[in-house]
Parts: C-alpha cells; sequence; structure tokens
C-alpha cells in the first residue's frame, strides 16, 4: 500500500513538472507552413485584358526569365515626322475630276447636251496655325485661260497625320464656266499667302459616246480624265501609332480589279519574308472612273494598298519589343538592305517594284521626287506593270508623265 502511493506520487510530480515546459515550447515556436509551388510560365500565357482607354491595344507579355540569349534591342527607330509651319503641298493626293451637267449654258433651249468643269482637291501637310488660302488657274487646250476660283480650306485638319484639305468652292455658278469640248488641260495652284506657285501641270480629258445614251443625240456624252498615267507609278508610305510604323506599298490597277483576287509578296534580299495571303492587307483606296461607262470596265481606275501588319514593321518605340503579337515580327526599319513586291492577280505575276532600308532607319531615298520637285512626304516607286490585266497605253502614260510633268526614273 505504501509503496502504491509512493508511485503515484512521483507521477503526479512528474507530469506537473513537465506541463510548464511543454507549454513554453508550443509558445516559441511557430507553425511552419508549406510552400505553394508557384506556376512555370509559358508561352501561352495569355495578356491582360485591354484597357477602356485604349480597346485593342495588346498588353506586355510576362518579362521571360529564361538564361537564354537576350532579345534584341535599341534603334534605329523610326520617327513621326512633325507637321512643317510652311504648309507642304503633297502632289500625289492631287485629284482633278469633272463636274458634268446634261446641259450646255450657252444654249439654253437644248437639252441634250453635256457640258463640263475640273474640280479638284489635294492635301497639306501642315502644323501652322494660319488659316490655308490658295487658288486654282484653268488654262484651255491652247494655252489661254480658262478661268480661276479660291479653293476651300475645309478645316479638315487631321490632328494624327497633320493632313489639311483644300478643294475646288462650292461655287453654284460653275456651270456657266463650263465647256463641251475634251482635250489637254492645264492647270496652276499657287499659295495666295506668298504667291508661290505650288504646282503646275496638265490633265486629258477625254469626250466619248456612252453605250447606254440615245443615240439620235450626238451632244449627249460624257467626260472623263486619264488617270492611266498613275499606273507606273507607286508610293512607299508609312501609317504610323505609338509604338510602330506599319509600311504600305501604294500602286494603281486599271479596270474593275478584285481586291481579294490580288497577293502581294514581300521580298529581302531575295528571300520572301511575308504575303497578304497570310495576315496581310489588301485594300482599296483612292478610285476614279467615268460616270456613265456602264459595263466599260476600261473607264476605271482604282488604287490598291498592300501591307503585312504584324508580320511586318517598323519598330518606333522599344515597349514594342514587350507584347506577345510582336514576339516574331520582323522589323525593317532595323534589316537595311533591299526589298522587292511581286503583285499577283489570280496567281498571275502583274506587278513589280521595288526599295531599300537604309542604315539610318527608314526609307532610302531613291531620288524620284527631289529630281522631278515632287515635294511628297513619301517615297515615289517606279512600277512595273506586267501582264495584260489592264488595259492600257503605256507610251501615252509614259508621255503623260506626273499630270503633265516628265518623271525621270520610272519604268512604263
Amino acid at each position: 500500500m505504501r509503496r502504491s502511493f509512493i508511485v503515484i506520487l512521483m507521477l503526479v510530480m512528474t507530469v506537473f513538472l513537465a506541463a510548464p515546459a511543454a507549454s513554453a515550447q508550443f509558445i516559441k515556436i511557430p507553425k511552419i507552413p508549406k510552400p505553394k509551388p508557384q506556376p512555370t510560365p509559358t508561352e501561352t500565357t495569355q495578356p491582360a485584358p485591354a484597357s477602356d482607354s485604349e480597346p485593342g491595344q495588346p498588353q506586355p507579355a510576362p518579362r521571360s526569365t529564361s538564361t537564354g540569349a537576350a532579345p534584341r534591342s535599341g534603334g534605329p527607330y523610326a520617327a513621326k515626322p512633325e507637321p512643317p509651319a510652311t504648309p507642304q503641298f503633297l502632289p500625289d493626293t492631287l485629284e482633278i475630276q469633272v463636274e458634268h451637267w446634261d446641259y450646255y449654258w450657252k444654249i439654253p433651249n437644248d437639252n441634250h447636251n453635256t457640258s463640263w468643269a475640273p474640280r479638284i482637291r489635294f492635301d497639306v501637310f501642315y502644323g501652322g496655325s494660319s488659316k490655308l488660302r490658295y487658288k486654282a488657274d484653268y488654262f484651255m487646250p491652247d494655252g489661254s485661260l480658262w478661268y480661276s476660283e479660291a479653293l476651300e480650306y475645309r478645316g479638315g485638319f487631321d490632328e494624327k497625320s497633320g493632313i489639311s484639305l483644300v478643294q475646288s468652292e462650292s461655287d453654284s455658278n460653275r456651270d456657266k464656266k463650263a465647256v463641251v469640248t475634251g482635250g489637254v488641260f492645264g492647270i496652276k495652284i499657287t499659295n495666295i499667302r506668298d504667291n508661290s506657285t505650288v504646282f503646275q501641270g496638265k490633265f486629258k480629258v477625254v469626250r466619248y459616246k456612252p453605250t447606254i445614251s440615245d443615240a439620235r443625240y450626238k451632244n449627249e456624252v460624257d467626260y472623263y480624265v486619264d488617270y492611266d498615267w498613275k499606273l507606273p507609278i507607286g508610293f512607299a508610305d508609312l501609317y504610323f501609332e505609338r509604338d510602330y510604323a506599319t509600311p504600305i506599298i501604294r500602286m494603281w490597277f486599271k479596270g474593275d480589279i478584285k481586291g481579294d483576287n490580288l497577293e502581294a509578296r514581300l521580298f529581302h534580299n531575295g528571300q520572301q519574308i511575308a504575303t497578304t495571303d497570310d495576315g496581310g492587307s489588301v485594300n482599296s483606296g483612292e478610285r476614279y472612273y467615268a460616270d456613265k461607262r456602264g459595263n466599260d470596265e476600261s473607264l476605271f481606275w482604282n488604287e490598291f494598298k498592300f501591307s503585312w501588319p504584324n508580320r511586318v514593321e517598323f519598330i518606333v518605340t522599344e515597349d514594342l519589343r514587350n507584347f506577345t503579337a510582336y514576339k516574331n515580327t520582323l522589323f525593317l526599319n532595323q534589316m537595311p538592305g533591299d526589298y522587292v513586291v511581286k503583285v499577283y492577280y489570280n496567281g498571275e505575276q502583274v506587278r513589280e517594284t521595288r526599295f531599300s532600308i537604309g542604315s539610318n532607319g527608314t526609307y532610302a531615298d531613291n531620288g524620284i521626287a527631289r529630281q522631278n520637285n515632287l515635294t511628297t512626304n513619301k517615297i515615289i516607286l517606279p512600277v512595273r506593270v506586267m501582264g495584260t490585266l489592264d488595259k492600257w497605253n503605256a507610251v501615252n502614260a509614259k508621255a503623260m508623265g506626273f499630270y503633265g510633268n516628265p518623271v525621270n526614273g520610272l519604268t512604263p
């Protein structure tokens, strides 16, 4: 009995002394959490949603933690030109069209005549604040003055591009200036503020009898401006965004050409690097045609614009490299060399032109604009017209030049 009591007493004392030590140990040693596994970034990681302020803009991709070679970086970068304080007339945007009336003001009682007068419009690259003032003088085929008109500055200033629109005035008496003959007419455009001649040239107006007109009335005709001379002339252009600029090649075609049947392939130093059939774009630009042409496709001129967005671009800022959508993009302004554009219609080659990129990160100046005194903000390209797609007269087109001004360096 006494022995049992001693054993029990010893057990109680052991428990009493051990409890404070155990309590102190639990307070001093915190519970260590298990580490959570982190996902490994992959190339399929999706960018964050675009914000409302910049819809459709790609978002920066996560920086790669790979120990491989670092991505390319640095310039040269494409720089968007600033609009000049002195207006720059852009001759490639000059459009001369005919406005016609189903009567002739000199024979008021004859309703079977068709008369016409010119209307023009053009763009000016300009960043100044003063209102633009221009006038146009028109000359008859014999060189005598036909009439003059003040041109309207429409206030259509595009803040993004620095482009302003100037065009013929809205004149209810324009029909009193109309004529009933075709031929080669002269035009002179003057900047009224300094009395400088910004452009002088000629345009050919063709008078023809439409097939849909009444054969009994020989003077029920139509008129159009002959634009065959545009076919051997192309332009290398750039469309600027914040981080990149898309190169655009502009060309003219004659006939009712379907854009879906066109394909433009881009070659660099002899190797194809892009095609509009794979992520590229073929867009219709300006269109000129005879109003009463009916089904005559030969009286239709259409500008097409070829580009390869996301495939080839001009890099403007280093930020562009952070966007997943551009990780495989070729930056042309960092790839000096020679480029060739070949255009196909239903698989048959119909156009070819070439341009170069200089070491300064922009189109190399081929000198055509400068030596022909054409103050465009684009690069003029000689275009080789191939095949039988276009029903045009190459000899007459070369003779006509650029609105009557011979252009050196072109290949008709």
